[in-house]
C-alpha cells in the first residue's frame, strides 16, 4: 500500500504540473479566478507543494539500504553539471517572469545559452539530478516516473512551442538535438 500511494503522489505532481499549464486549463483559470500576474505564482506554489508532499512521504516513509550506489565522483559530477546547467539556463530567462511577478505580452524565442546546443537544458538538467544519487527500489520507482513525465514534458512543450513560433521552432528542432548537446554543434566555428 505505501508502494501505492508513493507512485499516486508523484503521478500527482507530474498530472498538475502539466495540467495547470495546458492552454486551454491555464487560459480558463486566469479569467475566472486570477488577476494578471497571480496565475504563474498560484502554478509555482501547486507545483511546489505537490512537490514538497510526494518527496517528504518517500523520505519518510522508505527509509531502506540504498539499491544501488552511486560513486561519489559521478554522483558530484551530475550534480555541479546539473547545478551549472540550470544557473546558466536562467541567466537567458527572465527569473521574475518565470516565478510570475512579472509578465510581458510577448514571447521571444531564444537561441543564447544553453538554448543554442540543446532546447531543454533544464530537463537534462533535472535528469542529471535525478539520478545523482544512490538509490532504493522506492527511488528507483520515483526516478523512472520523473524520468518518464521529462520525456512527456518534452513532448507537450514542444507542441506548444511549435503553436507559438511555427516554422521556426521546426527549424530549430532539426538544427539542434532535445537533450543532449552532439560534439559537433558544441565545437562547430
Amino acid at each position: 500500500m505505501k508502494y501505492l500511494i508513493l507512485i499516486i503522489l508523484w503521478l500527482v505532481f507530474c498530472f498538475l504540473h502539466s495540467f495547470l499549464i495546458h492552454p486551454p486549463v491555464e487560459n480558463f483559470l486566469k479569467n475566472k479566478f486570477f488577476p494578471e500576474n497571480s496565475y504563474r505564482i498560484f502554478y509555482n506554489l501547486i507545483s511546489i507543494f505537490s512537490f514538497a508532499i510526494a518527496y517528504l512521504y518517500l523520505k519518510i516513509n522508505f527509509p531502506e539500504p540504498k539499491l544501488i550506489s552511486i560513486p561519489f565522483w559521478l554522483s558530484a559530477i551530475f550534480v555541479v553539471s546539473g547545478v551549472f546547467l540550470t544557473l546558466w539556463s536562467f541567466s537567458y530567462y527572465d527569473l521574475k517572469e518565470f516565478l510570475g511577478f512579472t509578465s510581458k505580452n510577448t514571447i521571444n524565442f531564444v537561441r543564447k545559452g544553453p538554448l543554442k546546443y540543446l532546447r531543454h537544458p533544464l530537463y537534462l538538467a533535472a535528469l542529471l539530478l535525478i539520478w545523482s544519487a544512490s538509490f532504493n527500489l522506492p527511488r528507483l520507482l520515483v526516478n523512472i516516473i520523473l524520468s518518464g513525465y521529462i520525456f512527456l514534458g518534452i513532448k507537450l512543450e514542444e507542441r506548444k512551442l511549435i503553436n507559438i513560433f511555427g516554422e521556426e521552432y521546426e527549424n530549430y528542432k532539426k538544427e539542434v538535438p532535445a537533450l543532449f548537446p552532439l560534439p559537433r554543434r558544441i565545437f562547430r566555428k
